[in-house]
């Protein structure tokens, strides 16, 4: 079985420290928008991982951020109907 390359990981970049990572790092091999069990799930040991924010010991969320967004619409939609709704 071929040996996988370590990957670098970028996690939560949405502003120029991005590109101030790239300089340091190189760029990604993978982005993640959030650190969740998804984006974890990617990393194997030896990978590099660099955070725009926060503590590397943290636990990955249990969700992704994408069901998070899809959740937040749904109870924007639902508020919206109802007040529509109402009129």
């Amino acid at each position: 079985m071929a040996r996988r390359k370590f990957l670098v990981h970028f996690v939560g970049f949405r502003d120029d420290r991005y590109w101030n990572a790239v300089k340091v790092f190189g760029p990604p091999d993978m982005i993640h928008r959030d650190w969740d069990y998804y984006a974890a799930g990617d990393v194997i040991a030896g990978d590099t991982v660099i955070f725009a924010d926060g503590d590397w010991r943290r636990t990955p969320r249990s969700f992704s951020a994408e069901a998070q967004t899809s959740r937040e619409r749904r109870r924007q939609r639902r508020s919206g109907t109802s007040h529509r709704g109402a009129r």
